[in-house]
């Protein structure tokens, strides 16, 4: 079946949303989901980098450029989730901004999105695909600077 870069950027994110919701509320696994939220992220983020945002950054740029900060924001709460304890009040707390930060992001890229539909076709749009899947297998452990 032919994919779609566009639908495919949607899974992910309902994907990375259910892991962090199992993140916030199952203390007992809290360290292995952590690890696969952010494998999930960094890939994602590296993936959409790479493909899309490279792709659209000269019709939407003001667009781009949040969404790059947005996923700069998100690293540094992987990072200050990365130096808390996984038990404690400073973890929920984090595990919850970390969330709601996802979340601006998934939902202020929607219209990102809404606009590749119009600009990409459908070819271009399997060819993204086929790239951001093999970027995200390439730095499934990528880390932002």
């Amino acid at each position: 079946m032919d994919r779609d870069i566009i639908e495919m950027i949607r899974q992910n994110h309902e994907q990375i949303l259910e892991v962090l919701d199992d993140l916030e509320v199952h203390d007992r696994a809290a360290s292995e989901t952590y690890s696969v939220a952010r494998g999930l992220l960094y890939s994602h983020m590296y993936g959409e980098e790479v493909t899309i945002y490279e792709r659209m950054r000269s019709e939407m740029y003001e667009r781009i450029e949040d969404s790059l900060a947005e996923h700069n924001s998100i690293g540094i709460g992987l990072n200050q989730l990365d130096r808390s304890e996984i038990t404690g009040t400073e973890w929920v707390s984090a595990v919850q901004d970390l969330k709601r930060g996802v979340q601006f992001h998934v939902d202020s890229e929607e219209r990102l999105l809404k606009a590749a539909e119009s600009f990409l076709d459908a070819s271009e749009r399997f060819e993204m695909a086929e790239r951001f899947q093999r970027a995200k297998r390439a730095r499934s452990g990528y880390t932002l600077a």
